[in-house]
């Protein structure tokens, strides 16, 4: 990840470079966004739920235009209205019900972890390769968030999913304010 970081800079078009200062201000934005996700879990994990119902219904639209605009065999139309159908309806049930979509989510993500830190610890010790400890951990902290979802559940699902996506942006937002301080030294030729 390093390396692309680096080409991309060392790359970047020089008119980017000159405004460094937007992609800092972009950053700070974006962690900002992070940190009142943080801090108003609760509203970010209802809006986040609610985007992804939105997402739903314009892909279940999406799929029946491509059913009835495409020729083709009808089971392929058949599946391809179903498959709408589908997304429309866990899409209105995202929408119409957030709060208890919030925690059949978290639920499923809770599930997810506890499987990921069994995988990777069960990797870790059959696999025999270096760096054991740092698979562990990662096993280890998979386990314990996986855990904590579950156990706290279903009070953890208003809070889990603005509360991941708040940490998401902001350590986004600090991989933006970096990457403009590295547009700032291209620009003033430190890098060149």
């Amino acid at each position: 990840m390093q390396r692309q970081f680096d080409s991309f800079v060392s790359s970047a078009p020089d008119v980017l470079a000159v405004h460094w200062g937007w992609v800092i201000a972009l950053g700070i934005l974006v962690g900002a966004l992070g940190i009142i996700a943080i801090l108003r879990a609760r509203m970010a994990t209802i809006i986040t739920v609610g985007f992804f119902g939105v997402l739903l219904v314009v892909s279940a639209v999406s799929v029946l235009i491509f059913a009835f605009t495409t020729a083709g065999l009808w089971t392929d139309f058949f599946v391809h209205v179903l498959w709408a159908v589908l997304l429309a309806i866990v899409g209105i049930m995202l929408l119409t019900r957030p709060a208890i979509s919030a925690e059949a989510i978290t639920l499923l993500i809770g599930f997810y972890f506890i499987a990921e830190g069994v995988l990777v610890i069960g990797f870790a010790f059959t696999s025999h390769i270096e760096g054991l400890w740092m698979y562990l951990i990662q096993g280890g902290v998979a386990l314990i968030l996986g855990a904590l979802l579950v156990i706290g559940w279903p009070f953890t699902g208003l809070w889990a999913i603005g509360t991941f996506l708040g940490v998401d942006l902001l350590f986004k937002g600090w991989g933006i304010i970096a990457l403009g301080f590295a547009l700032r030294a291209i620009s003033e030729g430190n890098l060149l």
